[in-house]
């Protein structure tokens, strides 16, 4: 169990000037603090729509819930050597917008045209790599001269998101259940999609990679894929055989759209201790920090670290203390996103 001590938590709203640059015991308080103002330029200073930020300081210490194995209690300590302001959202396509449009940058390639899927201005960004949430940070720092923004280390995006050692942000519990077709769920999981399609179970699924032994093949949906009592899901993906709900030509159209995100603000029961949300689910979540994967198709190999799950993954891969799973900094993937942090300059 991590022993550390919350010294103030505050909320506050940061104004971004709009630029064209390329370039154990918790103790909790709440105050409100002014946002900088920028009005140097001649640009109409804007605030990004989700633009609540909680201030966090710890005791710079910090032990994680679990090692690099996922065994819990085997954690390692490391520092938080200052204090920063974690966004209570993901960035949203709406904000990725605005950078784009201000410096010229390619849209994701889930976007249609250039212009973002109808009524997903406030689902996370994704198709985004390293590499460009580090552009993006650099581009809002330039326009603000009191603040700098980044990505988060691995240690500062889990002492947001656990609960003083819980595995998921509100416990140690999943606390999902599946009955009568209605999933219950402080989380945005595979479990999710599976109980969306499973409203039609009739409805047939045609298995589209060329890699598949069953291409071509048509399958009742209900027939691929199933949701246990308490959430599980079964029949979501066969890599050996290239079969599963995945290579299907439904999962294929929702993934195309942009997967099957929610709105950042959504599923405010599942929210962390310090208000942030989606910490478990909804999109994997950027950090700076560099390890060796333990998991997946990188695993072995040298990458930036990954936190929080998917809509993609499994409830387990949405644990908060769920660790070793990471991507190569220069590409881009369907189900990884941006969550800031904040530091005075």
């Amino acid at each position: 169990m991590k022993q550390f001590t919350l010294l103030i938590v505050t909320l506050f709203c940061i104004g971004i000037a709009c630029s064209n640059s390329t370039d154990s015991d918790n103790t909790n308080s709440t105050e409100q603090q002014q946002p900088p103002q920028n009005n140097d330029n001649n640009d109409t200073p804007t605030t990004l729509p989700n633009n609540s930020f909680v201030h966090i300081t710890t005791n710079g210490k910090y032990t994680y819930i679990a090692d690099s194995y996922n065994s819990i209690g085997d954690g390692e300590t490391v520092e938080i050597s200052k204090e920063y302001w974690i966004c209570k959202f993901a960035v949203t396509n709406a904000e990725w917008r605005a950078y784009i449009d201000a410096c010229g940058e390619s849209a994701p390639i889930y976007w249609n045209n250039g212009e973002i899927p109808a009524g997903r201005e406030k689902h996370p960004v994704l198709w985004v790599s390293y590499n460009a949430a580090e552009d993006y940070c650099r581009w809002l720092s330039s326009s603000n001269k009191e603040w700098l923004f980044r990505l988060p280390t691995q240690a500062e995006w889990e002492y947001a998101a656990s609960n003083n050692g819980s595995i998921y942000p509100w416990g140690d519990s999943a606390d999902v259940s599946y009955e009568d077709g209605i999933l219950t769920s402080r989380f945005n999981y595979n479990g999710v999609i599976a109980a969306k399609v499973l409203n039609n179970p009739d409805q047939v699924a045609t298995y589209n990679n060329e890699r598949s032994e069953r291409y071509g093949e048509q399958e009742r949906i209900g027939d691929i894929i199933s949701i246990n009592s308490n959430g599980g899901v079964s029949g979501w993906v066969k890599h050996s055989n290239y079969t599963g709900f995945i290579y299907t030509d439904i999962f294929s159209e929702i993934n195309s759209a942009g997967g099957n995100t929610c709105a950042v603000d959504a599923y405010a029961d599942g929210i962390s201790w310090c208000g942030c949300y989606n910490m478990s689910g909804n999109c994997w979540e950027w950090t700076s920090t560099v390890e060796v994967a333990q998991n997946g198709a990188e695993k072995g190999d040298e990458v930036n670290i990954i936190r929080g799950g998917s809509w993609y993954a499994t409830s387990s891969s949405c644990k908060v203390s769920f660790r070793g799973e990471g991507r190569r900094p220069s590409g881009a993937y369907n189900t990884v996103g941006i969550r800031i942090v904040a530091e005075r300059k």
